[in-house]
């Protein structure tokens, strides 16, 4: 289920009552600069600070907020160098950062706001307030959940707490079983199929079904699917983002970049490919950049794509061939929305 506006609104009341911490409502308030107990009213959801205000209430809590930028795009982002991490300015660059190629219209039919207002966001002419930024966070990125934790602890928050024990354990899953994830893709498929429902996935993935057997233990043990009328079915639709545990996150990367080498090995179809070429180093820089406009635009139609027919694999190598240099871009693990 998506969230709704008493969602974003009950995390957005959490989320300030979190960062608070053994503060008092009051002296927080104050301490912003407000005569009265505004900091109550926000977490009464009676009104709201924009989420400029909201950044600069992090930084007085002693809060890094250009490292939770930075942590939660996995790099320091440019506009960073232009703009101070609370103002309006990154407010907007954040989101346009965000949005990528998606169109505004679909962000609007995603969040239910005004196009309009969303493209003075965008712009940076009008403010979004607290919650509509974490709407936006999520149905731009899918990855709220992530972006809280670079603030407080998301078990912290009665509003997020059982998905992001949902989420972690996803996390340690694929980690741990990467064939997993490609076993829960295979169950938001439309299958209208009376075959035995594991064959039918080892099938759709080319996996043995012993293995595809195993994946969907781990799954119902770490109660990601559940059994519905004899079949399993996802819980909930996870995007799960790897690179909090770098080293892991290389070897999970390593686990399919195998899978698409050993399907090119066997002649399989697919679009494989390869180019060496000489470059400047500002341009390979070029090329990162545009490679993340790419992947944002296949993670805007994969979002929007219907019926759910196949499980796709992307996998992709960009990098300086100079041992030991810095590569302008490491693999980017792209996961359905």
């Amino acid at each position: 289920m998506e969230p709704s506006v008493a969602d974003y609104e009950r995390i957005a009341a959490q989320l300030i009552a979190a960062l608070r911490g053994r503060r008092t409502q009051g002296a927080l308030s104050r301490r912003a600069g407000y005569h009265s107990n505004i900091v109550s009213r926000w977490e009464r959801s009676v009104c709201w600070p924009t989420a400029a205000r909201f950044f600069e209430i992090c930084e007085l809590l002693k809060v890094d907020v250009a490292q939770c930028y930075a942590r939660f795009f996995g790099r320091s982002p440019a506009w960073l160098a232009e703009h101070a991490p609370s103002s309006k300015e990154a407010v907007a660059a954040f989101l346009r950062d965000l949005r990528g190629k998606t169109p505004i219209l679909e962000l609007a039919r995603a969040s239910g706001y005004n196009r309009y207002s969303i493209s003075r966001w965008l712009q940076g002419t009008a403010e979004p307030k607290l919650p509509e930024l974490l709407c936006l966070i999520e149905v731009s990125s899918r990855r709220l959940l992530d972006f809280i934790a670079t603030l407080v602890d998301p078990a912290r928050m009665t509003s997020t707490a059982a998905s992001w024990a949902l989420l972690e354990s996803a996390r340690e899953t694929a980690y741990g079983q990467p064939w997993s994830h490609a076993v829960l893709r295979a169950l938001e498929l439309d299958a209208d199929t009376s075959e035995d429902q594991a064959s039918w996935i080892a099938r759709k993935i080319g996996l043995p079904r012993d293995a595809v057997e195993r994946a969907l233990q781990a799954l119902r043990k770490t109660k990601h699917i559940k059994q519905r009328k004899g079949r399993y079915v996802p819980v909930q639709v996870l995007k799960v983002d790897t690179r909090a545990d770098p080293r892991r996150a290389i070897g999970l990367k390593a686990a399919w970049t195998k899978v698409a080498l050993e399907r090119l090995e066997r002649g399989e179809p697919g679009t494989f490919g390869y180019s060496l070429f000489s470059i400047s180093k500002p341009d390979l820089l070029k090329l990162q950049a545009l490679h993340l406009e790419y992947v944002r635009a296949m993670q805007s139609l994969i979002a929007r794509s219907q019926p759910a027919d196949c499980v796709g694999l992307y996998c992709v190598h960009l990098l300086d061939l100079e041992p030991g240099a810095h590569n302008a871009l490491a693999t980017t693990k792209l996961s359905t929305p």
